[in-house]
């Protein structure tokens, strides 16, 4: 197809998701759910569980966030209400450019799934009426239906074996061979920070410890879990959000009968990010990171699934260590993995210890990474050791570190004042 026949396309395929969002968000809102909607308004469970190529925005966008982002509109301007608890929405607009066909293919599937889980409900035939125009889109853009698409080229089968009374069955998972296969070439892409940029963060907590701690146990923040002794934790105070009702707090569809716990502030995930484009750009993170690559957490921050137990070491007889959210915006608990990594490291224990060790090779002369008593497992697997493998250098220049500091200084004063003259108005 020529140029001006694939733009014509793309324009098709505008008006359908355009149109789409009317639908689902104005003529028959109850196809979507609560927890529906709050999903589709965060990009990477757009991105990750859905399967949509949006740029990393998220599908909706709720109107007090506008619709442009950086100058650019990469919403429509059109808001659509949904149920009287949702508010109104921006639908994203940048799903017809580099990933149209795919994202048609998508988009198609997930409407039919809405359509089928309801199909007494009275939108679901106009669902119906939409996937048919996706697919009819997805043929003229270049797709094949899935009837007369050529069989691609198959591995050699393993037959599967079957559990007693099973219904799935039961493939081989990867040896671990093909796990260190897999490690030693993701291993060079790993980008972490300059040392010399994790101890300055360390140093400077160090500095100002006495004087934050006292004002975090003011509020009724056990200071601890951010700064410990030799933390290197960037805002102590701040932690990501968890669950539906912080969620729907933090992007402003619901008020709080009172604060979140054990914070000063929620985050999506900007405030790790600040350091590195400090390091980088001179400047705070702007939702824009390097091209091709996202932030990975070498350790989990959040309460609630933590595998702190799996992937740390603590002592018998000490006590339970204190709440994680410290590694969220900890400097040496973070490194930009390629997006096509990013599932390995999430899931695969020997995947993320191999990290983890390097993070702490790096930096564990200058900080402690982890709130004692707890400690980086080792691994006894000569196969997995770190001199197996070939790291890329550290990271970042140390030229705009000082004035990263002194933007966090401002920062934390600005949550520390907000919460106290929040104290003063109850």
């Amino acid at each position: 197809m020529n140029n001006q026949g694939v733009r014509g396309v793309r324009g098709e395929f505008q008006k359908i998701v355009a149109t789409l969002g009317r639908t689902l968000l104005k003529d028959y809102p109850t196809l979507l759910g609560k927890k529906q909607i709050t999903s589709l308004m965060d990009a990477e469970y757009c991105k990750d569980v859905i399967g949509f190529g949006l740029s990393n925005h998220a599908l909706l966008r709720h109107r007090d966030q506008g619709h442009m982002i950086q100058g650019h509109g990469r919403y429509w301007v059109q808001v659509y209400a949904g149920l009287g608890w949702a508010g109104e929405f921006h639908v994203c607009s940048q799903r017809w450019k580099d990933h149209h066909q795919a994202n048609a293919r998508v988009l198609s599937r997930f409407v039919s799934t809405l359509a089928r889980r309801k199909p007494e409900h009275a939108g679901s035939r106009t669902l119906l009426r939409y996937v048919e125009a996706l697919d009819r889109y997805w043929a003229a853009a270049g797709g094949k239906a899935d009837s007369t698409e050529a069989p691609a080229k198959q591995p050699p089968q393993v037959r599967p074996t079957r559990q007693p009374g099973a219904d799935w069955p039961v493939w081989p998972p990867p040896s671990d061979e093909d796990l260190c296969e897999l490690a030693r070439a993701m291993i060079p892409f790993v980008r972490f920070l300059d040392p010399g940029i994790v101890y300055a963060v360390a140093e400077d907590n160090r500095r100002m410890r006495s004087d934050w701690s006292s004002r975090l146990e003011a509020l009724g923040i056990d200071s601890a879990i951010y700064l410990w002794e030799g933390s290197p934790c960037i805002f102590p105070g701040v932690r990501r959000y968890a669950g539906s009702t912080e969620i729907a707090v933090f992007r402003r569809r619901a008020t709080a009968d009172e604060v979140p716990p054990q914070c000063l502030a929620l985050d999506d995930n900007d405030y790790p990010k600040h350091l590195w484009a400090f390091a980088f750009t001179g400047k705070p993170f702007r939702k824009r990171g390097p091209e091709g690559y996202q932030l990975a957490h070498l350790l989990d921050h959040k309460e609630h699934g933590n595998r702190w137990r799996e992937e740390l070491d603590i002592p018998p007889d000490a006590k339970r260590p204190v709440l994680p959210y410290g590694l969220f915006t900890n400097a040496a608990n973070s490194a930009y993995v390629p997006g096509a990594f990013l599932r390995p490291t999430d899931f695969s224990p020997k995947l993320r210890s191999l990290i983890q060790r390097r993070a702490l090779q790096l930096y564990c002369n200058i900080c402690r990474i982890v709130p004692p008593p707890l400690s980086v497992r080792p691994c006894e697997d000569q196969n997995w050791s770190l001199d197996n493998f070939r790291w890329s250098a550290p990271v970042g220049g140390m030229d705009n570190v000082p004035d990263f500091l002194e933007f966090r200084r401002e920062r934390l004063a600005e949550l520390l004042d907000r919460r106290y003259a929040a104290l003063r108005t109850d």
